[in-house]
């Protein structure tokens, strides 16, 4: 999925170039023009939170969230690859929960509207579980690798 890779990481840009011109506009406008952007506040709000959760996905992809290692570094052989596969599991399951509890949560809130906007603050909340489908996409894809390496290292010994 190479293409979900690009697309995902594309949007982290757009999202943040984004976030840079709103909020570098409406400081520009607050301080020198005297006069505030009334949407800028909101739409940064929500620029952030979108940004949040699809690199939350990109740092599952990418193996950059911080992992406890303390164990894992010190054991050898196939008991590692056993405690990885474990790590991974126990973060699909983290995953998964905040998926069940996020999609509640948009789904809740889809009738209230954002003041200045106006628009449903269900468009701010569901990147969340959309997030969390990509991050769960990723963190699956990983288990797999490391349960497949796992059995080949077992095959070859």
């Amino acid at each position: 999925m190479i293409l979900l890779d690009r697309l995902v990481r594309n949007l982290v840009i757009v999202i943040l170039a984004a976030m840079v011109i709103v909020v570098a506009g409406n400081v520009f406008c607050r301080f020198v023009l005297q006069h505030s952007l009334y949407w800028a506040d909101e739409l940064a709000q929500i620029l952030l939170v979108w940004l949040t959760f699809i690199g939350a996905a990109l740092g599952v992809k990418d193996k950059s969230h911080y992992v406890l290692n303390f164990l894992t570094d010190r054991i050898k052989g196939g008991a590692q690859k056993y405690f990885k596969v474990m790590q991974q599991l126990i973060s699909i399951l983290s995953i998964l929960i905040l998926l069940y509890f996020s999609t509640i949560v948009a789904w809740n809130v889809r009738f209230w509207t954002m003041p200045a906007t106006e628009i449903s603050r269900a468009y701010v909340y569901m990147i969340c579980p959309i997030g969390c489908l990509m991050m769960l996409y990723y963190a699956v894809q990983i288990t797999l690798r490391e349960f497949k390496e796992g059995r080949a290292e077992e095959n070859n010994l």
